[in-house]
């Protein structure tokens, strides 16, 4: 085993992965609280989910190229750090426009969980250690809306923010006891960096195809998610914030396949991987279709929506790292960046669409994008290998 890749630090890089991504969702079990507090109209909502990650994709774009010119662990220790005073902050906000700027920093320093995963797959490449790292940002992602919502309920949504800021600079500490040193391998400068990430979709083809796929589930991941807090405190069904969150466990089917599927890639291919992932979601998406106000159905079509979303990002993650080992942040800039500006999109769209269309209208937008992706990853399959192709 390499030495630098201790046991220590994998539990912590997963750990910490999974809790700076949770930032971006803790709210939204409480939509319709915050909303309340800020004065802002209820089918507004998205915008608060969508600050996050606007914020998410100005830190991808600004902040992870960093990884490729300073050492990785002094900046991941910074924006914990910095993740924890904005978190204060929002949970502080009375004003809406200060707190959509909170939440834009929140977003942008929760992309520390993208430097854990580069630097995990810099000290082994193997698609198992991305898959283990990812499950804990799965985990995150899944967890945030059920312990969000529960200690909101019993606290209110500020304290629970107040609660979270500690815990990130708590993570800020002990990663500098768990993380090794991560000095860039080259002497890059910063603005070359980021004058080379357009580029880099330019120059490889399977990067452009990444992208595509992985922001056609991505927006249909975030859209549907935010519709469905909102679907479930609604008429008939109206759970409160606790029960509302819970929905978040039904999605830990696809957090414990996370890992296998970086592994299954490995073995059978990324496509392969990725088109099981998309049938998956068609299938859930599906079942949410037909069973709107069903708490059994809907606990179903999210179980194999999650499954089917969280195995194709393994798999389609793991082949764009691939692509070059000396730019494996710049790399992950240009597809995280990408994939949020879906995600982002389809937050936005949510509100809009369910107050226009309701839940089918939402799922019917699900299903069609989620077609998309998989059309794009069928055209492409001709192309029998991993195919890390330059185009002249």
């Amino acid at each position: 085993m390499n030495a630098r890749l201790s046991p220590f630090f994998t539990v912590f890089a997963t750990v910490a992965a999974g809790t700076a991504m949770a930032s971006n969702y803790l709210l939204q079990p409480v939509l319709p609280a915050v909303a309340d507090t800020l004065g802002i109209d209820v089918s507004s909502a998205g915008l608060i989910a969508a600050s996050t990650q606007i914020g998410y994709m100005l830190g991808i774009l600004l902040i992870v190229p960093l990884g490729d010119v300073f050492d990785k662990r002094t900046q991941i220790i910074w924006q914990f750090l910095i993740l924890g005073a904005a978190i204060w902050l929002a949970a502080l906000c009375t004003s809406p426009a200060l707190f959509f700027l909170a939440c834009i920093v929140i977003g942008m320093m929760a992309t520390n969980a993208i430097q854990l995963n580069a630097l995990g797959f810099q000290l082994s490449e193997k698609g198992s250690t991305v898959g283990t790292i990812t499950m804990g940002i799965s985990a995150g992602i899944l967890l945030a809306r059920f312990v969000g919502g529960a200690i909101a309920q019993a606290r209110g949504w500020q304290h629970m923010l107040m609660c979270t800021a500690v815990l990130m600079l708590t993570l800020a500490v002990a990663g500098g006891v768990a993380m090794p040193s991560s000095p860039p391998r080259g002497k890059t400068a910063y603005r070359q960096v980021l004058a080379s990430l357009p580029g880099l979709l330019g120059r490889y083809a399977l990067l452009r195809e990444s992208v595509m796929v992985g922001g056609a589930w991505f927006f249909v991941f975030s859209m549907l998610w935010v519709a469905l807090m909102l679907h479930l405190q609604a008429a008939p069904i109206n759970l409160d914030p606790t029960a509302t969150g819970l929905f978040g466990l039904a999605g830990l089917a696809g957090l414990l396949m996370a890992r296998y599927a970086g592994a299954l890639a490995d073995q059978i291919g990324s496509r392969a991987v990725i088109t099981l992932g998309l049938l998956l979601v068609l299938g859930g998406v599906a079942i949410l279709y037909l069973f709107p106000h069903s708490i059994s159905g809907l606990v179903i079509g999210v179980v194999l929506f999650d499954l089917g979303c969280f195995s194709a990002q393994v798999a389609n993650q793991t082949r764009a790292l691939r692509l070059e080992p000396n730019l494996r942040s710049s790399l992950f800039a240009v597809y995280m960046f990408c994939y949020y500006a879906a995600g982002a999109l389809g937050s936005l769209s949510a509100g809009y669409i369910y107050q226009q269309s309701g839940w089918r209208g939402i799922c019917i937008s699900a299903f069609i994008v989620t077609a998309m992706g998989l059309a794009i990853t069928w055209k492409n399959n001709k192309n029998t290998s991993l195919n890390i192709q330059t185009v002249k």
